[in-house]
């Protein structure tokens, strides 16, 4: 199988002032010492979407540390079909943008039709014990790689309220506001009923797809999902419009939405114990995060979103000898490709005779041959 990502080209970007690379497996490696530039290869190719990559950095944070220009570029070769699509993105003239075989694209989120981009990264550890916001950000960017419409329905819901609380304190329009509630509520049951079919499919693919990773019983709690499972989308949208209405007193004087997608809850539970994620080992937890995403890269492909790619960066060392194997084992049956880093070249030793590796020391890589 050709991998999806071929080629990728760094101008100026954190520690790159320049780097070219060309990748030929399925199973691409970075090793090297702690500091040593691993991690903004996979920042980089995670930027090949319209989130703020896996480090959720500003945009002033990616320029090149040694030069004077706040400008960075990234280029990116994606093959699927035996067709090859050329990607770029970068800053430049005072804002992000995004390129696809030259062309300026509408939007970054035109740049995930080729490549999906999942990853799992240290500061991930916490996201069944962090903030809640921090989960739900977590399992949105899961639901917008199954329904390309949800993340723009999000941001939509976003611009409302905030233009109905803008109302809501200057204006007081009445009939402005009831339009603004219902836009709200028509674009919320569309999100509450994108987050059912997520888990739905999230949910087949655990009962039919075998993994020795132990997976987690996820759900999602909020007044809108409670709403939208009960009714028909027309009696959903005039309960939530009411609701919304009868609080608008409230939601101005607080200047913000009470009741909103923005406020669900994601829980994850242990299937046998049914204890929440939050009060499971730190060994479960990272059990339960493994075998989401690994899941979702199912969904991914069925769903035909993209290709998906997946960016491990040093979790092979959390894994134990037997894990890692399990870990390659289950890569190599979803046929997908995957980036790794780390620090010691033994943590895959699973891997070498089938993976393309770079050793990695003062921001220079070096292939290596067998």
């Amino acid at each position: 199988m050709q991998p999806a990502i071929l080629k990728l080209g760094c101008r100026n970007f954190r520690s790159y002032q320049a780097l070219t690379l060309n990748f030929s497996s399925r199973f691409v490696v970075f090793y090297g010492k702690n500091g040593a530039g691993k991690t903004n290869i996979l920042e980089a190719i995670s930027l090949f979407s319209s989130d703020r990559g896996l480090r959720k950095a500003s945009i002033s944070d990616f320029a090149n540390f040694n030069t004077k220009s706040e400008g960075w570029s990234l280029e990116l070769m994606s093959g699927k079909d035996g067709y090859k699509t050329f990607l770029e993105t970068g800053f430049g003239n005072g804002r992000r943008f995004g390129k696809i075989d030259g062309a300026v694209s509408a939007s970054l989120a035109a740049l995930e039709e080729f490549v999906w981009l999942l990853w799992i990264i240290p500061s991930m550890d916490t996201i069944f014990i962090g903030s809640k916001t921090d989960r739900r950000n977590f399992f949105d960017h899961l639901v917008s790689g199954y329904d390309k419409k949800y993340k723009n329905r999000l941001k939509k819901i976003q611009n409302l309220q905030r233009e109905r609380l803008s109302v809501l304190a200057y204006r007081r329009d009445e009939t402005w506001l009831d339009i603004l509630e219902k836009k709200i509520a028509e674009e919320s049951v569309f999100v509450a009923k994108s987050r059912f079919e997520f888990l739905n499919q999230l949910k087949e693919i655990f009962e039919n797809c075998s993994s020795n990773f132990l997976r987690p019983q996820v759900s999602i709690e909020g007044k809108i999902e409670n709403i939208v499972a009960i009714n028909s989308d027309e009696d959903a949208v005039l309960e939530i419009s009411d609701i919304l209405k009868n609080s608008r007193n409230e939601d101005s004087e607080k200047q913000s939405t009470g009741v909103s997608v923005h406020r669900s809850l994601w829980l994850a539970h242990h299937q046998k114990s049914q204890l929440e994620a939050e009060n499971c080992s730190t060994g479960e937890q990272k059990a339960f995060l493994i075998s989401l995403v690994l899941a979702v890269a199912r969904i991914y492909q069925q769903s035909k979103r993209g290709i998906p790619v997946l960016l491990l960066d040093d979790l092979m060392m959390h894994l134990d000898k037997i894990r890692r194997k399990t870990l390659i084992d289950e890569l190599s049956e979803l046929n997908i490709q995957t980036f790794f880093t780390g620090t010691e070249l033994y943590l895959f030793e699973d891997l070498k005779d089938i993976a393309q590796i770079f050793h990695v020391e003062n921001s220079i890589c070096n292939e290596i041959r067998p």
